[in-house]
């Protein structure tokens, strides 16, 4: 529990940021798109545009780039600097939070450019959730979708639950791929109730988890894609994320809504 009370505090420096005015090119998702994010005009504005974040915590870097991108010239680069003695912890990332809906599905496609050793955490995707709406103070923690480090050598996933600790994936240690230009796309279906939640999530299409139970206890959700990390080795650790979406139906691999 103490690395993932370390991981707020890194995640709270991450969300701190200024908004600005924007938009971009959208996804090609169909009709049930309720929002996305391609980057491609080299801008973080489809994020800060409605409400949501960019940002790093100290000595991170979060930035727009052409030297990968999973469609298009741009991406967004997320650059951290995790060593094994790092009481604040490391972290860049996107979020969106406050004005999204009870119930969607959230995709997001990454480039990890080579593996790491991941010696307590390394977090790529998180929802957030607060007691009270109106309420910033009453923020919390809920699941962390994180990579992790297989005794083949492959880097595989795991999931935190800040209120339980991990919970099994149905497919145990599914591969994600390292290097290459090979992209992979995770994607989630959250359900936010405080007594009929669910979690469900894709890796690369196939589902590893469909879980059920409580999740958050008001309406207000937030998303989160980032890098935030502790004790990873090399300590500097790059990521990749392009095409972001979110939508009422799969969004799924080609980019269109599965029928």
């Amino acid at each position: 529990m103490k690395a993932h009370t370390t991981n707020k505090r890194a995640f709270l420096a991450v969300s701190c940021l200024m908004l600005a005015a924007g938009c971009g090119q959208e996804l090609d998702v169909g009709s049930d798109v309720l929002w996305t994010a391609r980057f491609e005009g080299n801008s973080f504005a489809e994020w800060t545009s409605v409400g949501g974040s960019d940002n790093a915590s100290s000595g991170d870097v979060i930035e727009l780039s052409s030297e990968y991108a999973y469609q298009g010239k741009y991406a967004a680069k997320l650059t951290i600097t995790a060593p094994s003695v790092n009481p604040q912890g490391s972290g860049s990332g996107l979020a969106r939070q406050g004005n999204l809906p009870t119930q969607a599905y959230y995709s997001a496609w990454y480039y990890l450019p080579s593996k790491v050793a991941v010696g307590i955490y390394w977090v790529i995707m998180k929802f957030r959730y607060r007691t009270v709406v109106d309420d910033s103070s009453t923020e919390g923690e809920l699941f962390d979708l994180n990579l992790k480090n297989l005794p083949s050598g492959d880097m595989s996933l795991r999931l935190y639950d800040h209120r339980m600790g991990d919970l099994p994936l149905d497919v145990a240690d599914p591969i994600v791929p390292a290097g290459n230009n090979v992209w992979f796309q995770v994607e989630a279906f959250y359900r936010d109730d405080a007594v009929d939640g669910q979690l469900t999530l894709w890796l690369d299409g196939k589902q590893i988890l469909d879980w059920k139970g409580p999740t958050g206890p008001t309406p207000w959700v937030a998303w989160d894609v980032v890098s935030v990390g502790e004790n990873l080795n090399p300590a500097t650790a790059l990521l990749y994320v392009d095409d972001c979406a979110i939508s009422q139906s799969r969004v799924g691999l080609t980019g269109l809504i599965a029928k």
